[in-house]
């Protein structure tokens, strides 16, 4: 049966009535919980409608309501991660994030309904909450650092009552349940926050793809290279932060840097340019050929002083040749850039091997390519490998040796995908996150994961790991380009995981009162327990 978004959305929300047992103590470092109000019964939660994007935004409410399910799961927007900041004064002091958007509980500006917000080291106290046990009651008071003021249910006794801060008084709406959850999949803040760049000198400001390259040679030890597809450029940001109707992409991929994986500040990280370019464009490091439309890199590896990076090219959206690029490392941004294409891929347009490099202790840099079938809604996964001291001699796997050309055939895949793919190397296992086809809007919007031993596989079983909740203007929004980011490690056993939204929406248009938001071709990064994997 179909749905419109509105019933979709009420019948992927159902009230249920098993819930986990309460705890007697918090007392975690790191844990997911259902925050329970003494008095009603009911649950915190962000309010907002989801088909608006509301749970992301700042400033959104918080409200108590009945248990709420989204795709058959406990609704992100009620789980909170409860997390240790310090100890003062003999007080333990916790953030509490939401799964859903990734935001921090915080003390209102003004009025006094609670509201989420991204973390700030400005408003630490305002976003810092202490935890008390109230006796043997096994509840507790969560209580504001800065205002010494208590999370309270307001007298209201409808669904969605607000939550407020008030003077700690002993009575039953100061008082609140944790009940704990396993860990889950959350939206990253940080991650979503870096890439709005909402500055006119920064260059890429939207953009799709999205994958990172780690580097560790000469000055530029311990940072990242971003790359970009087709890019708008600053310059025409306006003063709302919105792209004109009239507006179109600078440039067909661009290459940013990240000073460091810590430094999420998107105002640090600036394109690299070159020299040369055959559309006189240097912030666009990959050439369109003669005869081409596009020229979209993906995956690369740093080599020594090298960067390798894999480049697709073709015409509208159809895939025909691929390319190697070899970017030369500076100090500063601007970097030599030579187009090459290794002997093994000049007649191959079917694999395009730009879901993963992965350079191996073995001496190989091991290349993952992905072949679509079934009109994009699955693919093949493959592997080809060269030695580390010779990017021009790839070989490719056939399914059981090491070969001089490509085998696109099923015999020779290592995995078998859905949409969208890409493959990392992650805690001595071979990690591929793949997602459910995203341009027909279809009511499967998952992300999963598979795990290998090997690059040429076997890939266990699919295991899904979330649900993208991503609307325009109440229609589903498109989304695709999934990358995995193991360098960035937050010390929480967590695999960053992007994707990325195409500017348009299923029976949507996606100009609005004259604007482009360019929230809607920017990365969305999540992060994924690596329990939940199988690591």
């Amino acid at each position: 049966m179909w749905f419109g978004n509105t019933e979709r959305v009420q019948a992927a929300v159902a009230v249920k009535n098993q819930l986990p047992e309460e705890v007697t103590d918090v007392d975690t470092a790191y844990a997911v919980y259902l925050i329970q109000n003494g008095m009603h019964k009911n649950f915190m939660q962000v309010a907002g409608n989801i088909l608006y994007n509301e749970k992301y935004s700042d400033g959104s409410k918080i409200v108590l309501n009945k248990t709420e399910y989204y795709k058959d799961k406990i609704a992100g927007w009620q789980q909170w991660y409860v997390i240790y900041n310090k100890t003062e004064d003999g007080k333990k002091y916790y953030y509490i994030r939401n799964v859903f958007s990734g935001k921090l509980l915080k003390a209102p500006d003004n009025g006094t309904q609670l509201q989420q917000y991204f973390k700030s080291d400005s408003l630490a106290d305002e976003e810092l909450w202490q935890i008390k046990r109230v006796g043997a009651t096994g509840k507790f008071y969560i209580i504001n650092k800065k205002t010494n003021l208590a999370l309270s249910s307001s007298d209201a006794s409808a669904d969605n009552i607000p939550v407020v801060l008030k003077t700690i008084k002993n009575n039953e709406n100061q008082l609140w349940s944790f009940m704990p959850q396993s860990a889950v999949t959350y939206r990253d803040d940080e991650v979503v926050k870096f890439f709005n760049r909402n500055n006119k000198a920064l260059g890429s400001v939207a953009f799709d793809e999205g994958m990172s390259i780690p580097l560790s040679y000469g000055a530029n030890k311990g940072k990242v290279l971003w790359v970009t597809q087709d890019a708008w450029d600053g310059e025409s940001l306006q003063l709302n932060n919105k792209f004109k109707c009239t507006d179109y992409f600078h440039y067909r991929n661009s290459v940013m840097i990240q000073p460091s994986v810590d430094d999420w500040n998107p105002n640090h990280t600036l394109n690299i340019i070159r020299e040369g370019s055959l559309q006189h464009r240097p912030k666009q490091i990959c050439d369109v050929m003669p005869h081409s439309e596009f020229a979209w890199p993906s995956a690369g590896v740093e080599i020594r002083n090298h960067v390798y990076l894999q480049c697709g090219e073709g015409d509208g959206l159809i895939f025909k040749r691929q390319s190697l690029y070899d970017l030369t490392e500076s100090e500063g941004h601007l970097w030599k850039v030579k187009r090459t294409v290794p002997e093994g891929l000049k007649n191959d347009s079917l694999i395009n091997y730009a879901a993963g490099m992965v350079k191996q202790n073995d001496g190989y840099v091991y290349v993952f390519g992905t072949m679509g079938k079934d009109f994009g809604y699955k693919l093949n996964v493959y592997v080809a490998r060269f030695p580390v001291g010779k990017p021009q001699l790839w070989t490719f796997w056939n399914g059981s040796s090491w070969t001089s050309t490509p085998v696109p055939e099923d015999s020779a895949r290592v995995a078998a995908g859905l949409g969208t793919a890409s493959i990392a190397y992650v805690h001595h296992k071979y990690v591929m996150i793949t997602m459910d086809q995203g341009f027909n809007c279809e009511e499967e919007r998952n992300i999963y994961a598979a795990v290998s031993d090997s690059p040429t596989g076997p890939f266990g079983a699919r295991k899904k790991v979330y649900s993208i909740c991503e609307y325009m203007y109440g229609s589903y929004a498109r989304y695709y380009t999934v990358a995995v980011h193991p360098e960035f490690d937050n010390g929480h056993n967590e695999l960053l995981v992007t994707y990325c939204l195409n500017f348009s929406g299923c029976g949507v248009k996606d100009c609005k009162d004259g604007y482009l938001d360019p929230y809607f071709y920017r990365v969305k990064g999540i992060r994924i327990p690596y329990s939940q994997i199988g690591l």
